[in-house]
Formats: structure tokens, sequence, C-alpha cells
């Protein structure tokens, strides 16, 4: 059962704004002051952009940099280069200018075990400072790697994010999802299927 993006939003006290809450696979794009965009992180990848010009920005959360070639709309953002694309779209739709736009990058730790795993958030990294390099668009700011889930909260109007390191645990949540999802992407292979596992 999918959850609606509607009752991923609540009001955080301590904060004094809604939260909306992005799982992987998914972006958000807000301009509100009163909102912030939030994500727990393990070997996925953030990015948080905005024109700090407008305080119009976003996020997204994708779990391997590259889609191969697959034609299944359903894979979608998954992968960071089908994840950037959309997310730098959805800004330009909304009045950016690609000229003004910055980035802070979040994840890519190594929190699942086994070798083809553990290069999950190496390979994102990699993949998400190349792509910002070629699009011209500068990281301002970034909180990569290790072996710890990152939440991350992100204030687009202010470019404010505050990033929170999970201690891990066997009842871990950021680390329970991914596994989750890399799971669902087991059973639900795209065209041109990839193997990941080993």
């Amino acid at each position: 059962m999918s959850v609606s993006r509607s009752s991923r939003r609540y009001f955080d006290p301590r904060f004094g704004a809604t939260i909306i809450t992005v799982a992987p696979g998914e972006h958000q794009i807000i301009s509100a002051k009163d909102e912030i965009v939030a994500t727990v992180l393990g070997s996925c990848i953030s990015v948080c952009m905005r024109d700090p010009t407008t305080g119009i920005g976003g996020l997204n959360h994708f779990l391997l940099p590259k889609n191969n070639g697959s034609a299944d709309a359903s894979a979608g953002e998954r992968y960071g280069d089908t994840a950037m694309e959309v997310l730098i779209n959805g800004l330009i739709k909304r009045g950016v200018r690609r000229q003004n736009l910055e980035a802070k990058v979040f994840g890519g730790a190594r929190v699942l075990s086994g070798a083809t795993m553990l290069a999950i958030g190496d390979n994102n990294i990699a993949f998400v400072t190349d792509f910002l390099k070629r699009e011209g668009i500068p990281i301002v700011s970034k909180d990569v790697g290790g072996t710890r889930s990152r939440r991350i909260h992100y204030q687009p109007s202010t470019g404010r994010v505050w990033v929170q390191q999970v201690q891990a645990s066997a009842r871990d949540s950021g680390r329970e999802q991914e596994i989750a999802y890399l799971n669902r992407l087991k059973s639900q292979p795209v065209a041109g299927e990839v193997e990941i596992f080993s």
C-alpha cells in the first residue's frame, strides 16, 4: 500500500514548520517559508537544490546512479540520472533560473553489507559529483560517505539544512527502508535488467 503525499505532511513545533517527507524514488519542490522537506538516507543520495534569489527549491532521493537504458517509466526517480533531470526541470518550470541553482549533497553511506552493497554509496557520490560538475551547478555544501544513516531537513526558502546522523541499530528505520526498497527493485526488474545482488 502506498502512502499518499498528503498523509506525509505534518507540523513540527521544533521547526515551527510543516514537514513534507520524501521517500526513495521521489522528489518535492516547495517555496513556502513555513515548509521543510525531509528524508532519511543510507547509501541513497539526496540533492537539495534551490535558487537563492527566489527561495524556490527542493530535494530528490535516489538509490542508484544510472538507469542504463530502461524504457520503463516506473523506474523513474530511483535512478540518479532521472532524479536529477526531474528535479532541475521541475525547478525551471516553477520559474527558477538555471544559472542561479546551487546544490547541497547528502548521503552515500556504507550502511549495507556485502561487497556489491558497499559500492552503492561510493558510486552514488561519484555520480552526483560528476553530474553537477558537468551541469555547472555548484555544490555549496555536502555531507557524504561514512557508515551511518542521515536524517535531513531542508528549508529551500533559507537554504538551511539540518543533518542528524542516525546511530546504527538493529531497528534502524533508514536502513530498513533502504533494504525494503532494494528488495522491491529485485522483485520488479526493469527493461534491460541489471543484477545488483550477488
